[in-house]
């Protein structure tokens, strides 16, 4: 019976595998617990809304996803509206794409997240382009600063959006600004393409946002206070808890089997 139990617990552990990407290839990840999103003062001529409105819909966007991961550490805040140089409104945010992103000099300068809308043809191919991000300022491990562009093209795709679907391109947007790239799993968040109407973040989404943000676990002096699926590398701690405990079990019993 312990047997089968233990062969359970390995079984438990080698489902949760990680279907997620990162945005890079060192698993790079902002390093406080908090995360201001600023955007740019010029205006989005080509979007039905405003700079203010869309700041607040950016808001909106990470308390109703990314704000709500209990296993995460990472709270995503409104910043303020920023002003910066005509390169963010009209440039290309990668000068090569042959090996990931190399951000353009002109926009690696920034710090926390920033969003602006963009009208380059080199970002945008086409207007079923959304969106484009990446983190143009690291250092080491850490993101020190990444950018949003959003595509301000005449004809632009973000035009014809319900509100609600806007919100979710911004959340998803800034997914990657903290770090993460895309999911295979279509109920996903991060999922490549972007599907209206999305309520709530997919299991693969948190174990990504936890595996780059994870919470530390408190604990009380003789017992654990707080076990919830906490997934690091996409496994989840309790149960490895729970091999631990049969094992320890199994070898016990056998100890008192010998002596007895």
């Amino acid at each position: 019976m312990v047997r089968v139990l233990i062969i359970f617990s390995f079984l438990l552990v080698g489902l949760n595998s990680m279907a997620f990407t990162l945005n890079t290839n060192f698993a790079a990840a902002f390093p406080g617990e908090e995360v201001k999103v600023n955007l740019a003062t010029h205006d989005c001529t080509n979007l039905p809304y405003t700079n203010d409105e869309i700041l607040s819909m950016a808001s909106e966007g990470v308390n109703k996803f990314w704000n709500k991961v209990p296993t995460s550490k990472l709270k995503i805040r409104r910043g303020e509206h920023v002003s910066v140089a005509g390169d963010f409104e009209s440039g290309a945010l990668c000068t090569s794409n042959t090996n990931g992103c190399v951000a353009n000099p002109a926009l690696s300068g920034q710090s926390q997240i920033l969003i602006s809308c963009n009208s380059n043809t080199t970002n945008f191919s086409s207007n079923g382009v959304l969106a484009v991000t990446a983190n143009v300022n690291t250092s080491g491990s850490d993101i020190v600063g990444s950018v949003i562009l959003l595509n301000n093209r005449s004809g632009s795709g973000l035009a014809t959006l319900s509100r609600e679907s806007f919100i979710s391109v911004l959340a998803h947007e800034i997914g990657h600004a903290v770090g993460l790239g895309h999911s295979p799993v279509t109920d996903s968040l991060m999922y490549y393409a972007n599907i209206a109407n999305r309520v709530s973040l997919g299991e693969d989404d948190m174990d990504g946002i936890t595996y780059l943000y994870p919470r530390e676990q408190p604990t009380s002096c003789g017992s654990v206070a707080y076990i919830q699926d906490d997934y690091k590398g996409g496994k989840p701690i309790a149960s490895l808890i729970l091999l631990i405990g049969l094992i320890t079990f199994t070898l016990k019993s056998r100890k008192k089997a010998l002596l007895s």
